[in-house]
C-alpha cells in the first residue's frame, strides 16, 4: 500500500504543470521568458540524466539520450539569445521543478519509465505553450527568434513522447 501511495504521489507531481504560466499571462518580457524557458530546459536535462541511469526500456533510454543532446543544444542557444537581449537565464530549477525531479528520483524499476514519460508529456506541452506565446507576443529580439526556431523541435519531442505513452 505504501508503494502504491508513493507511486501515485510521484505521478501526480510529474503531471503537475511546470508553472501556471497561463494563469498569470504568458511572459512577454525577455527576462521572464528567459527565466521560465531555462528552468524548463534544465528540468529536461536533469530528468533525462536520471532516465539515463534508471530507465529500463530501450525506447525510453533512446528518448532520454535525444533529450540530452537536443536540450543541451537548446540551453546554449537560449543562453546566447538571452545574452544578446541583455538578460540572464536561470541557472537552477524553481520549487515546482525540484519537486517534480524529486518525485522521479523516488522511483525505480518498472515504476520509473511511465512516470518519466508522463513528466515529459507535461513538460513539453508547457514548453510549447511558452514558446508559442513568446514567439507570437514577445518583444522582438534574439529570444523571440529563439522561441520561433525552437518550437518545431519541441513539438516533435511532444509528438514522439505522446506516441510512446499511447501504446
Amino acid at each position: 500500500m505504501r508503494t502504491i501511495n508513493a507511486t501515485l504521489a510521484a505521478i501526480v507531481l510529474c503531471l503537475a504543470p511546470l508553472q501556471a504560466v497561463s494563469a498569470q499571462g504568458e511572459p512577454s518580457q525577455p527576462r521572464e521568458f528567459a527565466q521560465k524557458m531555462s528552468m524548463s530546459n534544465l528540468f529536461e536535462l536533469k530528468a533525462a540524466e536520471l532516465a539515463r541511469q534508471r530507465a529500463k526500456g530501450r525506447e525510453v533510454l533512446e528518448f532520454a539520450e535525444r533529450m540530452l543532446a537536443d536540450h543541451a543544444r537548446a540551453a546554449k542557444e537560449l543562453a546566447e539569445a538571452a545574452r544578446k537581449d541583455g538578460v540572464e537565464p536561470s541557472q537552477s530549477l524553481d520549487k515546482a521543478g525540484e519537486e517534480r525531479l524529486a518525485a522521479l528520483r523516488a522511483l525505480s524499476g518498472a515504476e520509473f519509465d511511465p512516470a518519466y514519460l508522463s513528466s515529459q508529456v507535461t513538460a513539453h506541452e508547457d514548453a510549447l505553450e511558452l514558446l508559442k506565446a513568446y514567439s507570437e507576443q514577445g518583444e522582438a529580439g534574439a529570444l523571440k527568434a529563439f522561441a520561433a526556431a525552437t518550437y518545431p523541435t519541441v513539438r516533435t519531442h511532444l509528438i514522439q513522447v505522446q506516441s510512446m505513452t499511447s501504446r
